[in-house]
């Protein structure tokens, strides 16, 4: 599915959910609390999981910077060489 899809379909699904909910009888109120705090738990489910994964690559936990640290240990020194500047001439 595309990206666009996802927010359409959720909007259709909770409008359905909420037309269901004001033309549901008074004998449904168990079940319609029910299903609210349902979704409202799965919301915050949801809203949680977002949350600690957003922290989680700020913090940047995760990374394998460990590896680097053991790979550049083994490489062997390279040597350094001397870079001359050049004399233009402006002392002249």
């Amino acid at each position: 599915m595309s990206d666009p899809t996802i927010p359409l379909i959720c909007a259709a699904a909770f409008v359905g959910v909420g037309w269901l909910i004001v033309h549901a009888g008074r004998q449904y109120d168990d079940a319609i609390q029910h299903t609210l705090t349902v979704f409202a738990l799965v919301i915050g489910l949801l809203v949680l999981i977002g949350v600690t994964a957003k922290l989680r690559s700020l913090m940047g936990v995760g990374r394998m910077s460990h590896r680097i640290e053991a790979r550049s240990q083994v490489d062997p020194p390279k040597s350094v060489r001397a870079v001359r500047k050049l004399d233009t001439g402006s002392s002249q």
